[in-house]
């Protein structure tokens, strides 16, 4: 199946600066795995939750939407079960996506559509068979599929697999058409990235999104010590990066600097902007998972 490949690996550590201002621990959001802002609310899920949780600007929860059917809706799902929701995008002010990894199939094989024009709406579609597709790109051959996190960008939007740090990046009216079943699977464009490393174990995507006034892809990148995608391990760190998106084409080369820690090593799932305060200044919300159900939400600033 051919599809354009773009090697990626030059890199700059120098020029970006990330400052964390406040940390909030939220034990009613197990496992925070994805956060976006939208008219001054924060919407966050976790990875074992059924639920899409929205919450004020004092990070205190004001809702939430039931996103699947569950035995227990006031429990975890457990490992085996578990929906695996690592990617939450915010798509024209009217619309939240959500991915399931595909790390497990048939149970990680879910997309949600959270309509948001008129009464809240949530559409299902099974990946499977797009899943599969994915898993026959020639970069995908020896790898693991691993969604982490997702990006929207003029009508592209972009998929990010951990295991092998690929970005997948598709035009998103093709793709609903395609999981919709009115097309055939488009093919897209693959870009492959050399990530840091933390005790030389190699950095893996965990979380993404657009700053539009640059039209460049801000991303997060943690290190666990661990040899697969479907088990947790020690946190080593995390990283966060940005990619630009100039004509819609991902770059060549990016820029990153190490989050540092506060009260403890922080694996970091997801970014959402907060502010575009000028150029070269934002002012960021991430969602961190402590692997031990609750979740941290981390605002900071950075500096580019």
């Amino acid at each position: 199946m051919p599809a354009t490949i773009i090697l990626t690996t030059a890199c700059n550590r120098l020029d970006m600066e990330l400052n964390i201002l406040k940390e909030v621990s939220i034990k009613e959001i197990p496992s925070g795995s994805g956060i976006t802002k939208l008219n001054g609310n924060y919407y966050a899920i976790g990875d074992d939750s059924p639920f899409l949780f929205t919450l004020n600007d004092d990070f205190k929860i004001i809702n939430r939407i039931q996103l699947i059917e569950t035995a227990n809706t006031n429990k975890r799902i457990s490992k085996p079960e578990k929906p695996d929701f690592e990617t939450l995008e915010l798509i024209n002010d009217d619309e939240i996506i959500v991915f399931g990894s595909g790390s497990k199939s048939p149970e990680r094989d879910l997309f949600l559509r959270v309509l948001l024009k008129d009464s809240m709406v949530v559409e299902r579609y099974h990946l499977t068979e797009f899943y599969k597709n994915l898993k026959r790109l020639p970069l995908m051959q020896d790898s693991e599929l691993n969604i982490e996190a997702t990006a929207f960008h003029k009508n592209q939007i972009f998929l990010f697999n951990r295991k092998k740090n690929l970005i997948f990046q598709f035009d998103y009216s093709k793709l609903l058409q395609y999981l919709k079943g009115k097309t055939k699977f488009p093919i897209p464009r693959v870009c492959s990235f050399n990530l840091p490393k933390i005790n030389n174990i190699e950095s893996g995507f965990s979380g993404a999104t657009i700053l539009k006034s640059a039209s460049k892809i801000i991303f997060t990148a943690s290190v666990e010590n661990t040899d697969n995608v479907y088990d947790d391990g020690e946190i080593l760190g995390s990283f966060i990066g940005m990619i630009d998106l100039s004509n819609n084409t991902i770059s060549n080369s990016f820029e990153f600097c190490e989050i540092p820690q506060c009260k403890s090593k922080l694996k970091i799932e997801s970014v959402a902007i907060e502010k575009e305060n000028s150029t070269g200044n934002a002012s960021l919300i991430l969602i961190a998972d402590d692997d031990q159900g609750s979740s941290t939400l981390v605002k900071c600033s950075l500096i580019w």
